[in-house]
């Protein structure tokens, strides 16, 4: 149908393009632009074929927004809401997909390369061609799968994130009711995101006696560097909840083919990380201990994964 495609990684900030061939995943011409230099998402597309020199006739777009009505765009940029057939055919695009930005991560899954993930603790087997899970921890916390349907691949979108969350133990769990007081219901989404971050740090300090508030920059800045000894607390209790999460979700997808985390808080925190503890957290899910040790963990470290995903769907054409 097509022989060159368009492919666009766009965040409210920042938007990422390739070039990719017809039935190839392998991308090519990459290039990185600040939104806020254009007025609409069409400018920044003729932008960057004019830069490569290179008109391609389709389109796959991952957005970091909703793909719902007339009208879709990055949550975070009203601006460059666009509405998808009108933008088709101003490009002249034979064919024009918009996914979510988290849906087009779930198709780059059995793509990536073992240099693109890091292995987070051991696991007893694993099970080639399973099911796959992925969690997002940033400003919200996305949760899908991507599924066998017969010979391929099927992406599973879910609102997985306002799943609620177990309570922790020992005395994270008085935390956690703090927490619960101030919001009511918790789910993965209140603490496994930034604004989650800051809710437990703000906990935290509160129960040390000394309340305040902070942004997530500064809370994993100073967890990182060490500096100060909530941080660094905050930044284990993320990652029990992370763990305990991801097991849950482990269990609902079945996803014998991995359980995969991705986005910046999570990558920024990375160091802190005990991954044995993570395990343990993981897999304590009586009486499906066995399971879930069975099933691996990982972190993935690939800059660009939604340009893969978008890649992949445009191979199925």
């Amino acid at each position: 149908m097509t022989d060159v495609t368009l492919l666009g990684d766009i965040g409210g900030t920042n938007s990422r393009f390739a070039l990719v061939n017809k039935g190839r995943t392998d991308y090519r011409s990459e290039r990185h632009y600040e939104n806020e230099h254009f007025p609409t998402f069409q400018d920044a597309i003729e932008a960057y074929v004019t830069e490569v020199g290179e008109r391609p006739n389709a389109g796959v777009v991952a957005i970091a927004g909703p793909v719902a009505g007339d009208m879709v765009g990055p949550t975070n940029r009203q601006s460059w809401l666009f509405n998808p057939p009108k933008l088709a055919a101003a490009l002249r695009f034979a064919r024009f997909d918009v996914i979510n930005d988290f849906e087009a991560v779930a198709h780059a899954l059995p793509h990536l390369a073992d240099s693109d993930t890091t292995t987070i603790g051991e696991v007893q087997a694993y099970t080639s061609g399973g099911n796959m899970a992925v969690l997002g921890p940033g400003t919200g916390l996305g949760v899908g799968a991507l599924v066998r349907g017969g010979s391929r691949w099927v992406a599973v979108p879910s609102e997985g994130g306002h799943a609620e969350i177990g309570v922790p133990d020992g005395q994270w769990a008085k935390a956690h009711e703090l927490i619960r007081r101030k919001i009511g219901r918790v789910s993965g989404e209140h603490v496994l995101s930034g604004p989650g971050l800051q809710r437990i740090d703000a906990a935290l300090n509160e129960l040390a006696g000394h309340p305040r508030e902070r942004s997530a920059a500064d809370i994993g800045t100073s967890a990182v560097a060490g500096t100060d000894a909530t941080a660094v607390e905050a930044a284990h209790l993320f990652f029990d909840y992370l763990a305990r999460f991801s097991g849950d979700v482990a269990l609902m997808f079945a996803a014998k083919g991995g359980v995969f985390l991705y986005g910046g808080v999570v990558q920024k925190l990375s160091a802190l990380m005990d991954k044995q503890a993570f395990r343990h957290a993981f897999e304590a899910k009586a009486p499906l201990e066995k399971f879930l040790a069975q099933i691996p963990t990982r972190l993935i470290t690939h800059p660009t994964p939604g340009l893969i995903g978008c890649a992949a769907v445009a191979a199925h054409w």
